[in-house]
């Protein structure tokens, strides 16, 4: 069966080549004479390239036919016309046969072909060939594409065949190390709770061999090719790029001595203290009365929690006898940073509510209950359940904050004059008018 299909296949060859002669004929059938002047062979091309630039792309395909069967050119140049007349039938016109008479011309017809051509004519080939039903073709003639640009990569690593996992044709494989750049970029949780054990391994090589399988499909239907995929595969090539750019030079110029980090932990103590925190419960009260009722209630010996429990309007914490939760002041910006506000901060399933925090951070222990304090919401008795005020932290125990604050400050600054730099020695100029 295996010679039977081999024989099949060097038919189908011979008989595709044999189909793109015939073309080559046809077509050539106005030919000039191998002794024709080479002033009339260039008219022949310019009038070729005039139809082309008026979208007679057939006219345009019959005139550069006529041209390269007569003028007195290398195979290369041939092959180079040949490839770029069939790519103008396929993209164009959508003529995916005449395409491939053109393209099996390049690969069976003519010596001395750059071998990226020969290679780009292949994977053509097999677009053309899956266009017309013939995926067996396609995926042979992308195996020689393979194949030949594999010649050339002289640099490529041998694979340990214990190392290859998956197969696909001849022609793709998966290998442990491709296993492995996937494994390792699935979180340690996920993989632990969807891809346990031997079975979440297979799983996640299967997935990868559909990928692959989907992928070579997308190739011989020569969606690899598509503008539009092209630009954002470009994109995305633009983003890696740079971020390799950034890695060597910002982040890998960037170092930094104790001495560098002891300076800037000296001016941002305040920074790298621990901030003051209060931990609060209190009573919503719709108005001041209420409030005056509710205090009275506990001046006369209930409980802080049972009044919340019986009056509170604040259903959220009301059976939890009050309780807020713990606030934070923000600790001060670092040295040349907007201020910030150590008050602006959010209560506990409030929202921010700045009376209640002002009352908050002004209450020490054993002060008893305040209040009322009036906001949006109503009006609050507050109780201070502890109070932690805040205290500096010494170098060692803030060091590895401090590296990297400082890191990312240089590094930013090092991004900012590299990207000036680059903006000035390629004369840079932005419309951002043109944005509306």
């Amino acid at each position: 069966m295996k010679g039977q299909s081999l024989l099949l296949t060097l038919i189908l060859i011979g008989v595709l080549a044999v189909v793109g002669l015939q073309v080559y004929s046809l077509t050539g059938a106005h030919s000039l004479s191998s002794g024709s002047d080479s002033g009339d062979a260039e008219s022949l091309r310019d009038f070729a390239s005039q139809l082309k630039a008026n979208q007679l792309y057939e006219k345009s395909a019959e005139v550069y036919d006529e041209y390269v069967k007569g003028a007195n050119i290398s195979d290369a140049e041939k092959a180079n016309i040949d490839f770029n007349t069939g790519k103008m039938l396929l993209d164009q016109v959508g003529d995916s046969e005449e395409a491939l008479a053109r393209f099996l011309r390049v690969t069976h017809l003519y010596s001395d072909v750059d071998p990226e051509i020969k290679k780009e004519a292949r994977k053509l080939s097999a677009q053309c060939l899956e266009d017309l039903g013939r995926s067996g073709a396609a995926e042979r003639e992308l195996v020689a594409a393979t194949e030949l640009g594999a010649k050339e990569a002289t640099e490529e690593t041998e694979i340990d065949e214990q190392d290859v996992l998956a197969t696909i044709g001849k022609r793709v494989s998966i290998t442990r190390n491709d296993f492995d750049e996937v494994w390792k970029e699935i979180p340690p949780q996920m993989r632990q709770q969807q891809f346990a054990g031997q079975e979440g391994k297979q799983r996640i090589l299967q997935e990868m061999v559909a990928n692959k399988l989907f992928a070579e499909a997308a190739r011989r239907k020569g969606y690899d090719r598509d503008p539009q995929f092209r630009r954002r595969i470009q994109t995305m090539e633009d983003s890696l790029l740079a971020n390799k750019l950034m890695q060597e030079e910002v982040a890998g110029k960037v170092n930094l001595s104790d001495s560098d980090l002891q300076i800037f932990y000296e001016a941002n103590k305040q920074h790298y203290a621990d901030p003051t925190t209060v931990e609060i419960a209190h009573i919503l009260l719709p108005d001041v009365e209420s409030a005056l009722a509710a205090l009275d209630d506990i001046k006369s010996g209930s409980t802080f929690e049972e009044v919340a429990k019986a009056k509170s309007i604040d259903d959220t914490s009301k059976d939890k006898g009050g309780r807020l939760g713990v606030l934070r002041q923000q600790s001060p910006g670092l040295v040349g940073e907007p201020p910030v506000d150590p008050l602006d901060i959010p209560v506990p399933g409030f929202g921010k509510v700045r009376p209640l925090v002002e009352a908050a951070f002004g209450m020490s222990e054993g002060d008893g209950v305040g209040g009322p304090i009036e906001s949006e919401r109503g009006y609050h008795l507050l109780k201070l359940l502890n109070r932690t005020d805040g205290k500096e932290k010494d170098f060692a125990a803030a060091k590895p904050v401090v590296e990297r604050d400082l890191r990312a400050k240089k590094q930013e600054e090092r991004q900012a004059e590299l990207v000036e730099e680059l903006m000035k020695a390629h004369k840079v100029r932005v419309h951002e008018e043109r944005l509306n």
